[in-house]
Order: structure tokens, then C-alpha cells, then sequence
């Protein structure tokens, strides 16, 4: 279950340069049924625990859309409450390309996820 043969997808520019590829792993349907397993019961213990209701990414039925109209709608009420708006944006887009995966399984264990799973 830890092998999986990894596919390059295609995204966009140079076919020659490696960065404008995706790689997607072909593992056992086993494997992806227990992932699932395994999704579910985490999410179901951060819904619990860790996430508020201002979580939208990787949050079943929210999405960047459902959170810009929140926000917007508090950027809306305030200016009309008279205050000022400033705004950031920032680009989190490769931000998510790599994890590493040490400092990942550390802050797992800080929020209680611990034991086989962990392993």
C-alpha cells in the first residue's frame, strides 16, 4: 500500500520543463478506499475540535466563492457602519505544492491525532 505509480498530468506551458507537470499517484482501490476511511474520520475529529465556521477550503459544501460573498458581505456592512476597508490579497497558489511532511505529522500530534494513524 505505500507504492503507487506516479502519472505527470499536464498543466500548462513548456511540455519540456518539469514544473508544468501535475504528479498524480495510480494506487489499489484498497488503498483509496481506506484513504477515504481514514479522510472522513479526520475531518469528522477537526470539524470537532479544530475548525470554525470561518474554514472554507477543503470544507464540504464551502469553497472560495461561498468565502469571498462572507467576506464581502463584512466589507459591505462596513463600510456602511462608516469604517474604513483595506484590503490584502495574497497568492497562496504553489504554497501548497510541497509539505513537509516531518512539520505535518507534528502539528497532527499537537491537535490529538496520534497512535496507528499517525504511523
Amino acid at each position: 500500500m505505500k507504492k503507487a505509480n506516479i502519472t505527470p498530468i499536464y498543466k500548462k506551458g513548456s511540455r519540456s520543463e518539469a514544473g508544468n507537470y501535475r504528479p498524480v499517484s495510480l494506487t489499489s482501490v484498497v488503498c483509496k478506499l481506506l484513504e477515504s476511511i481514514i479522510r472522513d474520520q479526520i475531518l469528522g475529529y477537526l470539524n470537532q475540535t479544530v475548525l470554525t465556521n470561518a474554514q472554507h477550503g477543503f470544507v464540504q459544501g464551502k469553497s472560495c466563492l461561498t468565502n469571498l460573498l462572507e467576506v464581502l458581505e463584512h466589507w459591505t456592512s462596513s463600510m456602511d457602519e462608516g469604517y474604513g476597508v483595506d484590503v490584502i490579497y495574497l497568492n497562496y497558489r504553489k504554497a501548497f505544492d510541497t509539505v513537509p511532511h516531518q512539520r505535518l505529522l507534528a502539528k497532527l500530534k499537537m491537535i490529538g491525532i496520534s497512535g496507528d494513524l499517525i504511523s
